[in-house]
């Protein structure tokens, strides 16, 4: 079985934000990896090292176009926390998600475009 440990992984962070984070999550005990654009096709269980590199695509350039947060590794109650953390920290990420068996093949790519999708079919609701 694979042992599992709170980590955030950090997309397209300002460096002021990072600054402000960082320590916070780390004074929680989770590990907070900042991802380069460079690894945005390396899919989450490699960047989390619960899986061997294989054949990576090389990413195109692409940058997101804004933050976004991945929890790993979390209980419900350490995923409430995170968000507590933030919230009452000002620190605005709205893209955030929590890894699951399905979403750990994903690259930072794909994880983006379905929290757009999601975000969107939230939206929809609303009106």
């Amino acid at each position: 079985m694979e042992q599992t440990y709170p980590v955030v992984l950090l997309y397209h962070t300002p460096e002021g934000v990072l600054k402000r984070l960082t320590p916070l999550l780390r004074q929680q005990g989770i590990s907070v990896r900042v991802i380069r654009k460079e690894l945005y096709t390396v899919p989450l269980e490699m960047l989390l090292g619960l899986k061997q590199p294989d054949k990576i695509l090389q990413n195109p350039g692409i940058e997101l176009p804004e933050p976004m947060l991945v929890m790993h590794g979390m209980s419900p109650e350490g995923v409430d926390a995170v968000l507590k953390l933030l919230r009452e920290n000002k620190i605005r990420i709205d893209l955030k998600a929590v890894t699951t068996p399905t979403n750990l093949s994903w690259t930072a790519l794909q994880m983006f475009a379905e929290l757009q999708r999601e975000r969107e079919a939230f939206r929809k609701q609303g009106k």
